[in-house]
């Protein structure tokens, strides 16, 4: 048995020496292969639009066709095609001041029902009952509205929309997750308005809508009516005030027929998904930029449904950095960020950098007015309130050391003492924003922002946006503000600019509280939902730390740290914050458009541009980004090459076009300048040629395929400089001195794998920690979000 032993571990060890050297000559037998040209793919068209309804005016909306619009060019000036909305006529509603209906009929329009998918939607009417307050309550309010999705477009019974059965409970959850079921009031003229989150087939199986299965919005206000009665009396109001009026009858299928009778459908069209492509094979794999994917998901639906489709994999689940990392080992074959890479890449390809996107950070907010009961859509942010907030430098409730009375089992947090108690009793947030009143209820005391966990380049360019600010930098150094707040001090030290937001405060109402988020697309899916992520520092009775409540419309105060393109989807208010010039600027096509000129050069590679902040007018963002592509320029196979140079084409092309739909620049990004469109197609011609990163001959108008690709000889081993691209190097060996390498590569390389199989298992190359995190990183590249 020894014997046994020792021959099988001779044998491994024989057989990882050979695929070591294998491995060791693999570059140079790189060398040695000529790369083919391929054919240059026919251009690209834009996707045949769906069918969306066009409800007539009545109560009862009928179908018909929108025409499908002809593709123009892409225009960085474009402002975003938005799907049309839709207005419906619906019936006299009752008019309590004079015992009868009204004399006119209501109406209900929605800002988009074409073209949808995972997005907020205004809802807004006329002519409706008012309501007897401002806020919502369901044991309280009289004559409320109750707008529901349902998986019908003509829904029959109200157990058809999803949460609208359980008695008009706002926040709550069903077996499908959060209910986006959405609950407001009417003014004295009978106008409201709200907004509700539209959940697609990825989101809820309960509703299933998508392209192939239509839904619908239900807008039913209350109306009262006898409905204890069998049958009931709809023309009795006598039990209304307090009665059958308020929510918890009036949206409850037991006691709320009469309201549901009197009910508004509005049916919902969707765009087709990218993860319903029938084309089953990639043609090859993005990964990084989780910014990037409202807008790679309508490029990828659009190259999927033109008439020589495509398909690819993009892989948001990974962030910047780690596709940056990942790419050399084959995880991916284009990476997606904005920072460039390292200078220097060992690898058997040569890279280069292509614009694709342009778009921002947004930092998004709910802040409720408590008079009115509607959001606040105007509020100004500084880099020293927005360090702050990142730093949970305020005082929340009173749980600093010499004021209030903290939890005794825990004690007090004197990292916070003296600081203001809230947001919204910071004397520097009420200079900047006088009108906004603090809210009430659960918004009102704790305001800790919603960000993304783990390595971001969208983290990097907020804490640099921060660095470049004085009064921000003295801050986190421990400088106190002119009205005596200082940083938490668990962050002295932090150094800004960083990629990562990391909580230091280890006091539990704190630690509790602070919890970033992944995937970045759950940070928009919390803030939709009226939610954060925190929870209760003590332990219920199952040993589980409770999720913190969903906050109530009317009495809000989130904030979030997320991506242009889901802030625009969401329709999220969005802050302005203060630029070099003096000025508080919004995202916005516009204030983007603005921060173009201020981009200056990263590193040595001539194609990679951040935003200069000293360089800023007075319109500009300052938080603009642009996305690039890093896509490799040698070492693919012809049809991966074409594939990726493609898909170049098309997002530099007809993908530029802004709008819903599939192929289009979805909302919250720019198109491209002319500038970078001309970068992002030379880099086509690169890949597609794959000879590295110089075109010979040199490009012409149009790209075109290059039928071989001939390395020239060189003597020795070298780095490999670029031109376009030109920071990123590769170690490469020429044909001449391949000679028999490339014969004897293959040999080497299946010899040493069989006796390494066939050897003692337990030699094993690595540790155990590499071991796991490489099968981490392999669990996160299958980790495709289906959105």
């Amino acid at each position: 048995m020894i014997r046994n032993r020792r021959s099988r571990l001779l044998t491994a060890l024989l057989g990882i020496t050979a695929m070591s050297l294998g491995f060791v000559l693999l570059p140079a037998a790189h060398g040695s292969l000529a790369a083919n040209g391929t054919a240059s793919p026919s251009p690209s068209q834009s996707a045949s639009l769906s069918q969306s309804p066009s409800p007539s005016p009545s109560s009862s909306p009928s179908k018909s066709h929108s025409p499908a619009p002809s593709p123009s060019r892409s225009s960085r000036k474009k402002a975003h095609k938005k799907a049309p909305g839709t207005t419906v006529r619906g019936p006299r509603m009752w008019d309590p001041a004079h015992n009868r209906k009204f004399a006119h009929g209501s109406t209900v329009t929605v800002s988009q029902t074409a073209a949808l998918t995972n997005e907020m939607v205004h809802v807004s009417w006329t002519g409706f009952t008012p309501s007897s307050d401002v806020l919502y309550d369901q044991t309280s309010t009289d004559y409320p509205v109750m707008v529901a999705e349902c998986n019908s477009p003509h829904p029959r019974f109200l157990k058809q929309c999803y949460g609208a059965d359980n008695g008009g409970v706002q926040g709550a959850f069903g077996p499908f997750g959060p209910m986006n079921t959405a609950y407001a009031t009417t003014a004295r003229n009978g106008s409201g308005q709200l907004d509700i989150q539209i959940l697609t087939n990825v989101e809820n199986q309960f509703l299933g809508c998508g392209v192939n299965h239509r839904c619908s919005l239900v807008i039913v206000p209350a109306q009262g009516g006898n409905t204890l009665l069998s049958p009931p009396n709809c023309h009795d109001h006598s039990l209304d005030p307090a009665g059958t009026d308020v929510g918890q009858f009036a949206f409850s299928s037991q006691t709320g027929s009469c309201s549901w009778r009197q009910r508004i459908i509005v049916p919902l069209s969707f765009v087709p998904a990218a993860t319903t492509c029938k084309i089953k094979n990639a043609s090859f794999a993005a990964i990084g930029s989780p910014m990037l994917l409202r807008a790679m998901n309508q490029w990828r639906a659009g190259l999927c449904a033109v008439p020589n489709p495509m398909a690819l994999t993009f892989n948001a689940a990974l962030t910047e950095p780690e596709a940056i990392t990942d790419l050399p080992s084959g995880l991916g074959d284009i990476a997606l960020t904005t920072r460039p890479g390292p200078a220097h890449i060992v690898s058997s390809k040569t890279y280069t950098y292509a614009p694709i996107a342009i778009s921002s950070v947004a930092i998004a907010y709910w802040v409720d007015n408590p008079v009115t009961g509607q959001p606040v859509r105007t509020l100004k942010l500084d880099p020293r309130i927005v360090a702050k907030l990142l730093t949970v430098s305020y005082n929340f409730d009173n749980s600093g050391c010499g004021r209030g009375k903290p939890p005794p089992i825990i004690g007090c947090d004197g990292a916070v003492d003296g600081n203001p108690l809230s947001l919204f009793a910071d004397p520097e947030f009420k200079r900047l924003n006088p009108h906004v009143p603090g809210p009430m209820g659960g918004g009102s005391s704790f305001q800790v922002p919603t960000v993304e966990s783990g390595h971001s380049d969208m983290t990097f360019e907020v804490t640099r946006w921060i660095a470049n600010n004085p009064n921000a930098l003295g801050f986190l150094q421990g400088q106190f503000d002119r009205w005596g707040m200082h940083v938490n001090t668990n962050y002295l030290g932090l150094k800004y600019p960083n990629d990562s937001f990391t909580g230091q405060d280890s006091y539990p109402l704190i630690s509790h509280k602070f919890n970033p988020v992944f995937p970045l697309s759950l940070v928009a899916s919390y803030q939709a939902q009226n939610w954060e992520p925190g929870t209760d520092w003590e332990k219920d009775q199952f040993g589980n730390f409770p999720r913190d409540p969903i906050q109530i419309p009317g009495q809000r105060a989130l904030f979030a740290v997320l991506d242009y393109g889901d802030a625009a989807a969401f329709r999220f208010p969005v802050a302005r914050i203060l630029n070099h010039s003096g000025h508080y600027v919004a995202p916005s096509a516009r204030s983007m458009t603005a921060a173009l000129p201020s981009l200056t050069a990263t590193g040595s590679n001539h194609v990679t541009q951040r935003v200069n902040y000293k360089k800023q007018t007075a319109g500009a963002y300052p938080l603009t980004m642009v996305i690039y592509a890093m896509v490799p320029t040698s070492g693919v196979k012809p049809a991966k090459a074409a594939a990726i140079a493609r898909f170049l084409n098309y997002a530099a092309g007809p993908g530029q076009n802004p709008g819903v739909r599939p192929g289009n620049l979805a909302p919250g990004y720019l198109p491209l300048t002319a500038k970078m469109r001309a970068k992002t197609l030379r880099a086509a011609m690169l890949v597609r040629n794959q000879k590295g990163n110089t075109l010979n001959p040199k490009p012409s108008t149009s790209p075109s395929p290059s039928t071989s690709a001939s390395p020239s000889p060189s003597p020795s081993p070298s780095a490999s400089r670029t031109g376009l691209g030109e920071g990123v190097a590769i170690v490469t060996q020429s044909a001449q001195s391949a000679g028999a390498i490339r014969y004897a590569l293959p040999v080497l390389l299946i010899v040493g794998g069989a006796a390494t199989l066939g050897g003692a298992s337990s030699l094993m190359l690595g540790n155990a920690g590499a071991i796991e995190e490489r099968l981490r990183r392999l669990r996160r590249l299958r980790l495709v979000r289906r959105r």
